[in-house]
């Protein structure tokens, strides 16, 4: 099997890359996909590389390498994963025969529930200074500040700060979620408030988000909890769109411009994507919709392009 080469990927393109694979040629393809890539992932969770490598190493057979790749990331590495997930998935089924998957699985549930008394929301800064305006941005599912910073750096050359926000909401080694909106919305408020006591001209200020992190920022705006100049929503998840567009009151009087970056090829954010920017068109709200073809549920290659177009729409 040749597979297609690359200097670098995302984890968001390995993962996918494996998964049209399992389809087609089985779990054993997929594996040898993810050891012969894994060097080459850039912006990864290395927790959640491990992950995919015992998944598909259990479905291929391989129950002594897949449980080797879990003592390495739990022994070696002192990662974590969600204990009710190892009890519940599917592609550990033969892993669970095992006693020593037993003793991991209740090392996870210690780690995890330390984790969860200890969790907070974080807030990491680059380049944010009095009387300029700061970008506000929001990881996607099961992603970090870390994880997301490099996307967003274009944004610099404009003049705009990095406010990196980070989820309390933990689901495995650094990995978090925005699952709860009331929660991500109180987190996401205080946030942008510490932003403006530190003096950032935060009239100007823009709230963005990949993913889970789109639907967060998509409802702390809509919902009224924060009055930012524009958002930015990249591959957005919006299951409850409907439900979240029926009062649009205070998103059209704060003025709040939206810029939505999406691939055609995204199955889980395309729809909503194209449907968000419908309804805010018709609700006479500045919109502007940038697609992607033949994306999957990625940030585009030229994103550091559009990310300063984004700004430069929402700015005027």
């Amino acid at each position: 099997m040749v597979y297609r080469e690359m200097t670098t990927m995302t984890y968001s393109q390995l993962f996918n890359q494996a998964l049209e694979l399992l389809d087609e040629q089985g779990a054993e393809e997929a594996y040898e996909l993810v050891k012969q890539e894994w060097q080459n992932v850039e912006n990864a969770n290395e927790a959640q590389l491990y992950n995919l490598a015992y998944c598909f190493a259990a479905l291929s057979g391989k129950t002594e390498e897949a449980l080797g790749l879990m003592k390495e990331a739990l022994y070696t590495k002192g990662y974590w994963y969600d204990y009710n997930y190892l009890m519940e998935d599917e592609d550990l089924e033969e892993l669970r025969k095992h006693s020593e998957f037993e003793t991991m699985a209740n090392l996870c549930r210690e780690r995890q529930q330390a984790a969860l008394e200890s969790a907070e929301s974080v807030l990491v800064q680059e380049e944010v200074e009095a009387g300029k305006p700061c970008l506000l941005v929001l990881h996607g599912d099961q992603q970090n500040a870390a994880q997301t910073a490099p996307y967003w750096q274009s944004a610099k050359e404009l003049g705009y700060g990095l406010g990196l926000a980070q989820s309390s909401q933990v689901q495995m080694s650094e990995a978090y979620l925005w699952d709860d909106e009331e929660t991500a919305s109180e987190e996401i408020s205080d946030q942008w408030n510490a932003l403006k006591e530190q003096g950032v001209d935060i009239e100007n200020s823009i709230l963005c988000g990949f993913s889970s992190g789109g639907r967060a920022a998509f409802y702390a705006a809509v919902s009224g909890a924060i009055v930012p100049k524009g958002l930015i929503l990249v591959s957005p998840w919006l299951p409850e769109l409907e439900e979240w567009t029926e009062d649009l009151s205070k998103l059209k009087a704060a003025g709040t411009a939206v810029y939505i970056c999406c691939g055609d090829a995204d199955e889980d954010c395309f729809e909503g994507s194209e449907a968000l920017f419908e309804i805010l068109d018709d609700n006479g709200i500045e919109v502007e919709f940038k697609l992607c073809p033949d994306l999957e549920h990625d940030y585009p290659e030229n994103f550091e392009q559009i990310l300063q177009e984004a700004i430069q729409f929402v700015k005027q």
